[in-house]
């Protein structure tokens, strides 16, 4: 896909791996649709950024866990720009705890913001692009949930569901919208933790012996835009500390 004049849909585009994507698509010409829940300043930046990089962007405020609002933003997005051509599911909680910990309210919630929120995103893209136009959508999954391990349970739970997701929704959306999906290792400290020695954790866990960065996750989305045979993917950019 040629990026230059296209529109796309970035949620939680303020910080981290969002923010990252959203700035490499505004370098490469795209006009933005940036979500944020809570991270308005963050948001501006990266709006004023866009804008010096000469391409439009617009800003759209919404609780993803809420279905309504989730609704209500697309309406606007696809009022502001016509529509969209590409989306990027990237927003997230990341709660701690195990299965036996997780109440049913932390599980719905988890639910409706990491797995609920981008397929009814999904869906609503698929129904608003022009017929026969082509689009892109990229989910942004976690290369943890290749083996298991009982923290953090239902987020895991939610990016399995992701990558299932990622595969039926390629099959069924085909030929013209690809799905697909992008699992990454440790990009950055986690949020509250970030005191912790990342270079201590690389060299125990990573054998490429260094963490990522959200550059590197949105290096990978460009490439994923760029070419059209690809879909029903989740590749895995996590230095192989998962392999």
């Amino acid at each position: 896909m040629e990026l230059k004049g296209k529109n796309a849909l970035i949620t939680g585009s303020g910080i981290r791996l969002g923010r990252a994507i959203a700035l490499a698509l505004a370098a490469e010409g795209c006009n933005l649709a940036l979500h944020y829940h809570h991270s308005e300043e963050e948001v501006r930046e990266v709006q004023i950024e866009a804008d010096e990089a000469g391409v439009r962007a617009e800003i759209f405020q919404a609780d993803l866990s809420n279905p309504e609002q989730l609704q209500q933003m697309m309406h606007a997005v696809a009022a502001a720009f016509g529509h969209i051509d590409i989306l990027i599911n990237n927003a997230g909680i990341y709660p701690k705890g195990k299965g036996m910990d997780t109440t049913s309210e932390l599980l719905e919630q988890v639910f409706n913001v990491n797995l609920f929120a981008p397929l009814l995103l999904t869906r609503a893209f698929a129904q608003q692009l022009p017929e026969g136009f082509p689009g892109k959508v990229i989910n942004i999954s976690d290369a943890k949930v290749f083996r298991h391990q009982p923290d953090h349970f239902a987020y895991r739970l939610t990016k399995n569901g992701i990558n299932e997701m990622t595969a039926l929704f390629a099959l069924e959306l085909a030929p013209h919208i690809t799905v697909n999906a992008i699992a990454p290792g440790i990009m950055l400290p986690l949020a509250g933790n970030e005191d912790a020695d990342l270079q201590d954790l690389a060299e125990r866990r990573i054998p490429l012996k260094r963490i990522g960065s959200p550059e590197i996750i949105a290096e990978n989305v460009l490439h994923i835009l760029h070419q059209d045979f690809m879909t029903g993917t989740v590749i895995r950019i996590d230095g192989g500390e998962w392999a």
